[in-house]
């Protein structure tokens, strides 16, 4: 009984809480429109632990759990041990004091680490329940999603029924980001490196670039492969803020001069070719194992080996499990995913108005979605790992393409946020 206390008590609290907090800093939303969002979140997080329980043998969500439990009993008894094994210094000695060693050994395990010891923390409000540590880790990173609302609604605020629509309740993006993994820390540093980058490029100041700087080392720490692709697209959407561009010409000089590098370095020694660690990130996904596995030919050093596989690769990441692939009840609902995504290209290409000159935010969720979809198409030949990798891209390029059409925003807007949608354009 005192779990359910414990759990409807933080539920609760942190929805009121959250509520009082997103009134006065996101959009004036009802009770409803917060509830709903942490509901529809939590109740997918408790479905994720039960599915990767029962079925799925546990997966790393539930190895973060399982292993902190134990420590918790270390920060209790030894809290100095528990801190100094979350310190670099740790790595320095089991890499014998080589700093590069040391460097790469800790942001590899950095993700492992944090989940370990912040749910070892989370431990002491929840008696050790994994549910209990399921919504308070919800209720935290959700503010990633409601700085992405924040920013859309700024821009767009007749818009507002649409984006809270894509942003809290697409199935697929929510479900993969309710689970304790990385994908909702994420998009947590995503979201603050926008915000605190457009809050920069209008008026600098060392508030906003301290935020920048915290939302990039989070990218450093838990995907420095998405640090890579993202800095392109973030650096194009600060010189459009700042410059008051609102179509894509930034970003297109500087990924077609990325693309340019990109080529001119396989004419350099295979140690210093930008393709290597694309190829050693494929090869490292093909030394695992899985039930289900799609076809991926091998990446070579050189461009005509990109060309060849780039349909193969496109088509796994962002087509892939057809409906008729689906091999169980994940795969099966990510069919769907591909299906919503070829409607939302349909509804794209059959509004009224399509126009190039939309917003700085919406041209970074297309470039940044698209190349990011590549690359997974590229490195990851299992369809679990793909369709948890591409829920970020893949609700940024539904943004993009609800956005720029005129179809429903009005209609959403009035029916979601009736009393509230003139005291925000006030």
């Amino acid at each position: 009984m005192l779990i359910y206390f414990l759990f409807i008590f933080y539920l609760v609290a942190g929805t009121l809480i959250l509520h009082l907090i997103v009134r006065k800093k996101v959009f004036p939303f009802s009770i409803y429109h917060t509830a709903a969002a942490v509901l529809f979140k939590v109740l997918l997080g408790c479905f994720y632990g039960y599915i990767f329980l029962h079925y799925y043998g546990g997966d790393d969500t539930w190895d973060f759990f399982n292993e902190s439990r134990a420590d918790t009993d270390v920060l209790l008894k030894h809290p100095l041990q528990f801190f100094q094994e979350f310190l670099p210094s740790f790595s320095m000695k089991i890499t014998h004091g080589h700093w590069w060693n040391a460097l790469v050994f800790y942001i590899s395990h950095f993700e492992k680490w944090f989940m370990v010891k912040f749910l070892a923390i989370l431990n002491l409000f929840s008696g050790k329940h994994y549910y209990i540590d399921l919504l308070l880790f919800d209720l935290m990173t959700i503010a990633g999603s409601f700085l992405l609302f924040k920013l859309l609604v700024s821009r767009f605020p007749k818009r507002a029924g649409l984006y809270y629509l894509l942003v809290f309740f697409i199935p697929s993006v929510s479900f993969w980001c309710s689970g304790i993994r990385a994908e909702s820390l994420l998009l947590l540093f995503i979201a603050v490196s926008l915000y605190n980058g457009k809050a920069y490029a209008q008026r600098p100041g060392w508030k906003s670039a301290a935020g920048i700087i915290l939302g990039l080392i989070g990218f450093l720490f838990f995907r420095v492969q998405y640090l890579a692709l993202f800095l392109p697209a973030f650096l194009a959407y600060l010189l459009s803020i700042r410059n008051k561009k609102s179509g894509p010409q930034y970003f297109s000089w500087i990924y077609l001069c990325g693309l340019l590098v990109f080529m001119a370095s396989f004419f350099l020694p295979p140690d210093y070719s930008l393709a290597q660690p694309i190829i050693h990130s494929q090869q490292a996904f093909f030394q695992l194992h899985g039930n289900t596995r799609y076809r991926l030919d091998s990446l070579k050093p050189e461009p005509v080996s990109f060309l060849k596989i780039l349909p193969e690769a496109v088509a796994n990441s962002s087509l892939r499990p057809y409906p008729w692939e689906g091999k169980g009840l994940l795969q099966s609902l990510s069919s769907i995913e591909s299906v919503f995504l070829l409607g939302a290209l349909l509804f794209f290409l059959l509004s009224r108005k399509r126009p190039m000159k939309t917003d700085p935010l919406l041209w970074l969720f297309l470039y940044f979605g698209i190349i990011l979809v590549i690359a997974i198409g590229y490195t990851v030949p299992f369809p679990g790992a793909i369709v948890r990798y591409r829920c970020i891209p893949f609700l940024f390029i539904f943004l993009y393409l609800f956005s720029v059409s005129n179809l429903l925003h009005n209609k959403l807007t009035g029916i979601l946020f009736r009393n509230t949608l003139n005291k925000t354009l006030m």
